[in-house]
């Protein structure tokens, strides 16, 4: 499929767009369980396995991708829909048009080729699109993330493992991360390639729509890094980014008080940061940023174990050993023979 055929696709006005149009309704949310949340009632969303409208599948785009852990819809226009929440990560890309939001009470209007992350639980809703306002969303479950994505990108850097917790439960953070890729020409061009890719497939089009994925989520982490650079992400995040960039390049000396010094701030408070951002005390973050480079040099340097436990920070060559094996569970000489072979 070439990008004029998908283009027109992406404007074609589907059967329940039509409706809308002439004044229905949709009328699948009665279905819907609702819960109580901060005193008021949203909408639950079981699952990604669970239909609001039994003609769905045929009446919007909305493409199956390997199995019901990666989705993709085109939203509806002419049609508010209500707050609700799901169990799922929903990725939001504006295809053209704007697009008003209210993610957690707070109102965002996304505009062209911006993308809007919203985590589990988070309440959000999206007001009337007209026709020019085309948005599509890929709703992502905690496990494809957990088996697909999370070892992609949470071992390069450190800054790389903030954005993934960003989006995992096991650190505290916002509900939504807003990307400001609206001249980033890589989304486009990603989000392009994986449209065509899904409603024409080709033989190995599963492949090829997980690894665009992987792209567009790498091209994501860019876009983050650069929005905490230019202070585009909240305060909190901007000063808990500021001591992780400290720490990534100077993990080899930097101790947590000298850290604590440079940032006028005291050492423990250094370690509450960490761990409430990254799920890691300042100590375990250095070992696991130093054990890291350790492995990248095993694998692709012919230093010594002793010449690289001195390289990464470590003057106690068989403390580099034990805190080696902890993570890898193998000596450093044992994973050096298992990437080589």
């Amino acid at each position: 499929m070439d990008y004029e055929t998908m283009n027109q696709k992406m404007f074609e006005l589907s059967e329940s767009e039509k409706r809308y149009l002439h004044g229905d309704s949709f009328d699948g949310w009665k279905n819907v369980p609702t819960q109580t949340l901060d005193k008021h009632t949203v909408y639950r969303i079981p699952g990604l396995d669970y239909d609001l409208s039994p003609h769905s599948k045929n009446d919007e785009i909305y493409s199956l991708i390997g199995s019901h852990n990666l989705l993709l819809k085109r939203n509806s226009r002419f049609n508010e829909v209500p707050e609700h929440v799901h169990s799922y990560i929903e990725l939001n890309y504006v295809y053209s048009g704007n697009c008003p939001q209210t993610i957690h009470g707070k109102k965002i209007t996304l505009t062209k080729n911006q993308v809007l992350l919203i985590d589990t639980d988070c309440p959000h809703s999206i007001s009337y699109l007209s026709e020019s306002d085309i948005m599509i969303s890929l709703m992502i479950s905690k496990e494809f993330l957990k088996d697909h994505l999370f070892g992609q990108f949470s071992k390069e850097s450190i800054l790389s493992r903030f954005f993934i917790n960003a989006i995992t439960e096991k650190t505290d953070h916002d509900h939504y991360l807003l990307f400001h890729s609206e001249n980033d020409r890589r989304i486009s061009l990603f989000f392009q390639e994986f449209l065509c890719e899904c409603f024409d497939p080709s033989i190995n089009s599963k492949d090829i729509l997980r690894h665009l994925f992987y792209v567009i989520i790498a091209q994501l982490i860019n876009i983050y890094e650069n929005d905490i650079s230019q202070g585009q992400t909240s305060d909190s995040q901007n000063y808990a980014s500021s001591i992780i960039r400290y720490i990534e390049e100077h993990y080899k000396t930097c101790t947590q008080q000298s850290v604590s010094e440079y940032f006028h701030i005291s050492p423990n408070y250094v370690s509450r940061v960490l761990k409430k951002y990254m799920g890691f005390t300042y100590m375990q973050l250095i070992h696991e940023k130093r054990l890291t480079v350790a492995a990248q040099l095993l694998t692709h340097s012919s230093l010594s174990v002793t010449a690289i436990a001195n390289e990464i920070g470590y003057e106690n060559v068989s403390f580099f050993y034990k805190k080696f094996y902890q993570k890898y569970h193998c000596t450093p000489k044992e994973y050096k023979i298992k990437k080589s072979l």
